[in-house]
């Protein structure tokens, strides 16, 4: 799949335009200069602009695009001097907002009108393809099982655009000038949301009549994402139009990010931007992989957003409707998710910290409750437990978000550990992590606890896929203790053998969904490239060691069975070379991590199976079979390099029986459900 950079690469090149008062866009010229002398009075290089305050720029920067947004205890505003008049005292943890001007700022739009304007067009032209576009993103809504924006917000503006759509005949004409002004000028309008605000009624302030750049680009990214994810719209049933998927994709995603340069430069930070970014963080990843720069860059100014907003504070949603406080709740969560689940996969610090927010969990409430009658959400409140779970055994999208926040936030306390120099001390707060872990997990309702059975009782197949989803990603910290815990001789580090063990037996029971009501392989990628590759790099590490010493595994730790899971990962990682929907074809975002990852784990399954066992005096060193190192320094999980066995390790762990199940004996297929 050819994807486009073109779009990213001119925007972040845009404010290298200098600008004329009138502007327009000026290119200074370098080159061949005359020297000729003139009588003539040269004009002015830089004309000199009036200073009078009255005297407006032709273009001017409206002030409230450089509204500071949340002010934290310490900042300026808290610092200076309070009125006179005001003798309430400031609050440490209340947003201190500064003042507001009517005055336009004394300076060009980085981006000129004509700039403005023809990035406008450009991703008001994609919906010729509305019909398309609105059959995606109700189909996500109705099947996505971790969706984080309520569904019916997302319904109701597609819904509300169709109205844009028909006046301004988009499936068939090029938008004109005015409604190009119109969507501008909304954007640029400051997006204030009253306290008694209804969610049915919420779409009235961003789409339609009102429509603005920050709900199309949400609009686009998650019908990028659906595309992405298998789903066929009516549009593409036609031969004719299958090749031109990938170009739809590729003009959905640049559709988006224009939205996201659009926003930055005319509009201040609202609910909706972090949507927006939040929606466009995930397509990117999707499209280049955890590993691409954009992708990072991406989680960046998603953090940034954030902190801008002030939704990492709770104080910030006190005056705001509930469904908007959960909603804020949801989106702060699940973006605290990513950005550890990015970061642990490039061995990067974390863009958002626990220490820095006080955000409650989302409530266990489905999406119907959340954005329904005020009467109706108040009830369902009072019916949930003291810790916020619903009490009916229901799996919601807010429970994925609440589980995920829950494991995650001891993947932060882990990642402090591996990207720093280890002390004495260690081992010690390590142990204490890994035995919050195992309680924290054993607090959680029975019911979200994934357990081997639950295909074969009847649960839906998107359900068991989230169950171990949330499993993975709790017992990956405790895998990360393990791995920084390990100095020893690998074929007897029980615990770290078990937990890699359960992590790779997990990931391949993804394969045995016989669900084909999605054709969306990506799921069982992600999971194999975070969870799965790093597991069977020290699984087959340890299989290496064991070949060239001749040292027996632990009783509990099956040799064959280790075989078969690599092999069967193997297999995996081939055949997503030559599935659609994986993500891993060739010229996409994973396709040469999973071949490299490939070609080493056969090679060292080669050299197990294919020579005759060391013996025992033989050392690890002299053993000539290929190693693991073929990765060329690409870490994984900031763990150190692929199949290193050591890392910033700190003498050997003692635990044993980490988790109950070693998930052996699974029917292993290659169809996956997706999970973001």
């Amino acid at each position: 799949m050819n994807i486009s950079h073109s779009s990213e690469s001119v925007m972040e090149g845009l404010t290298g335009f200098r600008t004329s008062p009138s502007g327009v866009g000026i290119l200074s010229p370098i080159g061949n200069v005359s020297h000729r002398v003139s009588n003539r009075p040269e004009p002015a290089a830089f004309p000199v602009a009036s200073t009078s305050p009255n005297d407006k720029l032709a273009d001017a920067v409206a002030a409230d695009v450089y509204h500071p947004g949340f002010l934290g205890p310490g900042s300026y505003a808290v610092l200076l001097p309070q009125d006179e008049e005001s003798i309430v005292p400031r609050e440490r943890e209340v947003s201190v907002a500064s003042e507001r001007s009517d005055w336009e700022l004394t300076h060009q739009h980085p981006l000129t009108k004509s700039m403005r304007y023809q990035m406008a067009s450009d991703v008001l032209k994609v919906f010729r393809h509305y019909n398309a576009i609105r059959e995606l993103i109700l189909w996500y809504n109705t099947s996505n099982e971790a969706g984080v924006i309520p569904a019916q917000l997302q319904v109701d503006a597609i819904s509300s655009l169709e109205s844009i759509v028909d006046k301004h005949d988009l499936r068939r004409a090029a938008p004109n000038p005015e409604l190009i002004s119109q969507v501008l000028e909304s954007t640029s309008r400051p997006f204030t949301i009253a306290q008694t605000l209804e969610a049915r009624d919420f779409h009235i302030l961003c789409s339609g009549e009102n429509l603005r750049f920050e709900i199309i680009g949400t609009l686009l990214a998650t019908a990028g994402r659906s595309l992405t994810f298998g789903f066929a719209p009516d549009l593409f049933s036609d031969p004719v139009n299958r090749n031109l998927k990938s170009q739809f994709v590729d003009e959905l995603l640049r559709a988006s990010t224009t939205c996201l340069f659009l926003c930055t430069m005319l509009a201040t930070v609202n609910d909706i931007t972090i949507w927006m970014y939040y929606e466009n963080y995930l397509f990117t990843t999707m499209m280049c992989g955890y590993a691409g720069p954009p992708s990072w860059r991406r989680v960046g100014e998603l953090s940034t957003q954030i902190y801008a907003l002030g939704i990492h504070k709770e104080s910030t949603s006190a005056n705001v409707p509930t469904w908007l406080k959960e909603t804020r709740r949801r989106i702060f969560c699940s973006s605290y998710n990513q950005d550890k689940s990015i970061s642990t996969f490039l061995g990067r610090p974390i863009r958002i910290s626990k220490r820095h927010a006080d955000v409650s969990l989302p409530l266990d409430l489905s999406d119907e409750i959340t954005v329904g009658d005020q009467a109706a959400l108040n009830q369902a409140i009072q019916a949930l437990d003291r810790d916020g779970w619903n009490t009916k055994g229901r799996w919601l999208r807010a429970s994925w978000i609440r589980l995920r926040y829950t494991s995650l936030k001891f993947r932060e306390e882990v990642l402090e550990f591996s990207l720093t120099k280890l002390d004495g001390n260690a081992r010690i707060q390590l142990l204490d992590i890994s035995q919050r872990i195992r309680s924290s997990w054993d607090s959680l309702p029975r019911h979200l606890r994934y357990w081997k059975t639950c295909w074969d009782e009847g649960i839906p197949s998107t359900v068991c896929l989230m169950l171990v989803i949330i499993h993975l990603t709790h017992w990956y910290s405790e895998f990360m203790i393990q791995k920084l815990l390990d100095t020893g001789s690998l074929t007897s580090n029980f615990p770290l053998l078990r937990v890699s063990s359960d992590l790779l037996s997990n990931v391949l029971t993804l394969g045995t969904i016989r669900d084909r009501s999605y054709d969306v392989h990506r799921d069982l990628l992600h999971c194999i490239l975070l969870f799965g590759v790093p597991a069977a790099s020290v699984l087959a590490t340890a299989l290496r060691e064991q070949h060239a010493t001749g040292a027996q595994f632990p009783q509990e730790i099956s040799r064959s069975e280790i075989v078969r899971m690599l092999s069967v990962l193997i297999s995996h990682l081939d055949a997503a070379a030559h599935v659609e929907n994986s993500g891993a074809r060739q010229g996409e975002a994973n396709y040469n991590l999973c071949r490299k990852a490939s070609r080493i784990f056969t090679k060292v399954i080669d050299a197990v199976l294919d020579s005759k066992v060391s013996g025992p005096g033989v050392t690890p060193s002299s053993f000539e079979g290929p190693g693991l190192d073929g990765f060329e320094g690409m870490e994984f999980s900031g763990l150190g390099p692929l199949g290193l066995s050591g890392g910033n390790a700190i003498g050997s762990g003692g635990m044993g029986g980490v988790m109950a199940d070693g998930g052996m004996g699974v029917d292993w297929g290659a169809v996956g459900q997706w999970s973001l």
